[in-house]
């Protein structure tokens, strides 16, 4: 049996919380991913050469910064601040250029990586998309998808099952990690046949430990078609001062 540590964090393009809010820093963002040491990672709100951000493609720089291997899913292009002159993302086509989507870190071996549209509604806020790839644990496969759905529920509803069921189509085990913008009852009843949340935590707004009861759960792991060859050892909610959100960390035990 292998131990295997994944994790979903929304890092809001990287800015800090405090004490200097609002203040891109990917040296303590890296710093942070570096403490969780998980093997995969999926981060939602990831700017790529956005003027807000110093211009930085900040999926490659936390890669870089860490040794992992990145992949980069563009949900919107153009500048980010400007509802006016961005414009919804085609996955399948990345021009490059100033961008803002999602991303995925991988220490593991990863066979394929690749952007995919989710329903959104249309003239309802900024487009979503999820990248699903196909990686192996110890020579077996592992199917996963990073993701962020739409803050209105019943869209974001919808963009779940979608979701779940296209990620049905691949090997299992697999895990859906993302920013669902949905709370854990919500995720529990409206989830497909068969998906499972395996940890449970404080993840949203990341408030300082003496208020964190305040806090609700938005950021998800959730895997199907696991039996015996994945198996959830423990869980936790990392906090820092990076982000409005708290990453949530989960161990495994794949076999």
């Amino acid at each position: 049996m292998t131990r295997l540590r994944v994790a979903t964090w929304n890092v809001r393009t990287c800015r800090t919380r405090d004490p200097d809010p609002d203040r891109v820093d990917l040296e303590r963002t890296a710093a942070m991913l570096r403490s969780i040491d998980a093997d995969l990672v999926a981060l939602q709100e990831v700017d790529r050469r956005q003027e807000r951000s110093g211009e930085v493609d900040q999926a490659r720089a936390l890669g870089e910064l860490l040794g992992m291997d990145w992949w980069f899913c563009p949900a919107l292009l153009g500048p980010a601040t400007d509802p006016a002159r961005w414009r919804a993302a085609d996955p399948g086509r990345d021009p490059g250029g100033p961008a803002y989507g999602v991303a995925l870190l991988s220490r593991l071996p990863v066979d394929s990586v690749a952007g995919e549209a989710l329903p959104n509604p249309e003239g309802r806020g900024e487009p979503r998309v999820a990248l699903i790839a196909r990686a192996r644990v110890d020579g077996r496969p592992l199917s996963l998808a990073a993701t962020h759905l739409h803050f209105v529920q019943r869209d974001g509803v919808r963009q779940l099952r979608w979701l779940q069921r296209r990620l049905e189509r691949e090997a299992a085990p697999r895990l859906l990690l993302g920013d669902l913008n949905l709370w854990l009852a919500a995720v529990r009843l409206v989830s497909r046949r068969g998906w499972t949340p395996l940890a449970r935590g404080h993840t949203f707004p990341n408030l300082p430990p003496d208020r964190a009861a305040s806090s609700v759960q938005i950021d998800h792991v959730l895997a199907s078609g696991g039996g015996r060859r994945l198996r959830p050892l423990a869980s936790r909610v990392a906090a820092g001062p990076i982000s409005d959100h708290r990453a949530l960390v989960v161990d495994l035990e794949a076999g």
